[in-house]
């Protein structure tokens, strides 16, 4: 099998299993499954995998560890804090369509469906998850600390106010879990610029 061939066959594996694993408990999700999901044979799966539970952990580390809506944004020189919510709404937009396109209409509940999963089947779960919390909340402070230092928005305490942003977003992805759809896009953008216009210099 050629490389490029290899790599294509354990991203649909990763995909489809992601699917599977966002609507069904993991101890539910069966190799017939996968098989009927995937198009291959369960030897086809094992060659790729090895076993179901290194499937699920690299399915929690593409799909989970992986994402982050900050850390691939680039901070601009000008109206940094603007620009940074207008991209982060707009990453949040595409993973959303992502999703959709694969039959997926709520990808937060698809996450928090697999997460409560890594809590008991992938080590160390719940640290690792805290770390990258606590990283989101850092580059929210980057760009905050910059965006007073271009007097773009008033002295305020950078750390409180990453919080603020964060927990704004984080408070979205959880509530949205029951909705049709996840995430109101609308509604977190209109959330994230009402702090904005509270903090930006007039």
């Amino acid at each position: 099998m050629k490389q490029t061939e290899c790599t294509d066959t354990k991203k649909k594996i990763l995909l489809q299993a992601f699917l599977l694993f966002s609507k069904k408990p993991y101890d539910e999700v069966t190799f017939s499954d996968l098989e009927l999901a995937t198009g291959l044979s369960r030897g086809a799966i094992l060659y790729h995998v090895k076993t179901k539970i290194n499937l699920f952990n690299e399915v929690i580390e593409s799909s989970l560890f992986s994402r982050s809506s900050t850390l691939e944004i680039q901070i601009q020189e000008k109206d940094c804090l603007k620009n940074f919510i207008l991209e982060f709404i707009h990453n949040c937009e595409v993973a959303m369509k992502t999703m959709r396109s694969y039959g997926l209409k709520n990808i937060n509940r698809a996450h928090f469906n697999i997460e409560s999963q890594a809590l008991y089947y992938y080590a160390n779960y719940a640290e690792i998850s805290k770390q990258w919390v606590a990283t989101e909340i850092k580059i929210w402070q980057q760009v905050i600390k910059k965006a007073i230092e271009k007097e773009e928005i008033i002295e305020v305490d950078s750390e409180a106010m990453a919080l603020v942003f964060e927990k704004i977003y984080l408070g979205h992805a959880y509530t949205d879990v029951t909705s049709e759809n996840g995430c109101d896009t609308e509604l977190l953008k209109r959330e994230l610029f009402t702090i904005y216009e509270l903090i930006k210099r007039k």
